[in-house]
C-alpha cells in the first residue's frame, strides 16, 4: 500500500471503464463545441448559410441570431465554460484513480502502540510517556504500594514488581486490535477500515469499490470522486441546455443560422442528448447518495455496520478536509489537509515515528 508513491489498480474491467469515461467526456466536447455551438453562433455559422440568388445575409431570420461579434465572443464563452467543467471532471477522475484511497500500511499498529527505536532504543514521545509513568508509579510506591510489594511472598516480590512495572509502562491500545485474514493474521485491520478483494487491500473508511474510476472510494481520495460525479452531472446538464436552448431557438425562427446544421450532425447532437440524460441521472442519484456521507462522516458501511454510533467525534470534515465550512479548495481537485495533531485519530492506525512522515506523505494528508 504506502510502499508505492503511484497507486493504479490493475484490473482489467475497471481500466476498460475508466477509458470508456474518458472517452465519453473527450467526445461529448467534441460535440457540444463542433456541432451545437460553432453551427448556431460560432464561426461556422457562417459558412453553413446557403444563399439563393439575390438574396442577403440579413434576409435569413432575426438579425440578432446571425453570426455577429456578440455571437462569436458568446461561442467562445460557451466553449471555454463546458471546456472547464469537463476538464475539472477528468481531473477529479484521474486523482480518484490514481491516488491512494487510504490502505493500510503493513506497520500499521493501534492509535497509542509504543514502537521501539533503531536497536532497541526508545523515541523521544516514548520516553517522555515512560517517565510520567514511573514518577507515577513512585508516588504510589510510597503511599502504600511499597507496602503491598512487602507483605507478598519472598521469591514472588521481584518478578511480581518487574511485571507491574512492564504493565505500567506500556500503555494498553486505545482501539481493539483486530487483524484481518485476508492481508494477514498479524495485519492491523483499524476500526474503519474494510477488505477490498479488487484492491486487495484494508482500506480506511472504505465506501465502495467504483469500476468507473478503477479504485477503491475511500479516506484519501474520496473528495476527488465528489468532484468527478459533481461536474460530471454539470456537464450533462450544460450540454442539455445548449442543445434544448438551440432546438427551441430553430423552432421559432425557421429560417435562421441555428437550423442550418449539416443532417450528419443529426446523429452526434442524439446521442449527446442520450448521453446527457443517462449520466446526468446516474451522477444526481449518486451525489444523493453521498450528501450524507459528507455531512456526516460515516459512509454507508460504516452506517450499516455501526449505524449511528459509527460517527467520528470531531469537527473536521473527512472528505474535503479542514473544518466543517466549505473553503475554495472544497471545488478543486487539490490535496485533502487534515490537522496533523488528528491524522491518527482520523485514520484509526499509527506508525513507527520513522515512517510516519513517510506513510502519511503518501495518503496525500499531510498538513
Amino acid at each position: 500500500g504506502f510502499k508505492y508513491k503511484n497507486w493504479l489498480v490493475l484490473d482489467g474491467c475497471g481500466l476498460f471503464c475508466a477509458g470508456i469515461t474518458w472517452f465519453l467526456h473527450i467526445w461529448a466536447a467534441w460535440v457540444v463545441i463542433t456541432k451545437v455551438l460553432d453551427p448556431w453562433m460560432g464561426p461556422g455559422a457562417i459558412t453553413t448559410m446557403k444563399l439563393k440568388k439575390g438574396e442577403k445575409l440579413e434576409d435569413l431570420g432575426d438579425p440578432e441570431l446571425l453570426p455577429t461579434h456578440k455571437n462569436i465572443v458568446m461561442f467562445t464563452v460557451h466553449s471555454l465554460a463546458f471546456l472547464t467543467l469537463a476538464g475539472l471532471a477528468l481531473a477529479g477522475h484521474g486523482k480518484a484513480m490514481t491516488t491512494n484511497p487510504g490502505a493500510v500500511p503493513e506497520l500499521a499498529a493501534p492509535v497509542g502502540t509504543v514502537f521501539s527505536g533503531p536497536e532497541g532504543t526508545k523515541d523521544e514521545d516514548e520516553t517522555k510517556e515512560t517517565d510520567v509513568l514511573l514518577e507515577e508509579k513512585g508516588k504510589s510506591d510510597s503511599s502504600g504500594g511499597v507496602e503491598r510489594r512487602n507483605g507478598n511472598s519472598n521469591g514472588g516480590t521481584n518478578a511480581e514488581g518487574e511485571g507491574d512495572e512492564e504493565q505500567a509502562i506500556k500503555p494498553k491500545p486505545k482501539v481493539p486490535h483486530r487483524t484481518c485474514r485476508r492481508c494477514g493474521p498479524k495485519s492491523f485491520k483499524p476500526p474503519r477500515a474494510h477488505h477490498c478483494s479488487i484492491c486487495n487491500r484494508c482500506v480506511v473508511k472504505m465506501d465502495h469499490h467504483c469500476p468507473w474510476v478503477n479504485n477503491c472510494v475511500g479516506i484519501g481520495n474520496h473528495k476527488f470522486f465528489i468532484l468527478f460525479i459533481s461536474y460530471t452531472f454539470l456537464s450533462c446538464f450544460y450540454s442539455l441546455s445548449l442543445v434544448m436552448y438551440r432546438f427551441f431557438t430553430c423552432m421559432n425562427v425557421m429560417r435562421g443560422p441555428a437550423c442550418m446544421h449539416k443532417p450528419s450532425d443529426t446523429l452526434p447532437i442524439v446521442l449527446l442528448v442520450i448521453e446527457g440524460v443517462l449520466f446526468g441521472l446516474f451522477t444526481s442519484c449518486m451525489m444523493l447518495d453521498q450528501y450524507t456521507v459528507v455531512t456526516t462522516n460515516v459512509t454507508q458501511i460504516d452506517r450499516l455496520k455501526g449505524g449511528d454510533e459509527a460517527a467520528p467525534d470531531h469537527e473536521v470534515n473527512e472528505t474535503f478536509g479542514g473544518d466543517k465550512g466549505a473553503e475554495l479548495d472544497w471545488f478543486l481537485p487539490t490535496t485533502v489537509v487534515f490537522p496533523s495533531s488528528m491524522r491518527e485519530e482520523i485514520y484509526g492506525f499509527c506508525v513507527p515515528c520513522d515512517d510516519k512522515e513517510e506513510n502519511f506523505a503518501r495518503m496525500a494528508t499531510l498538513v
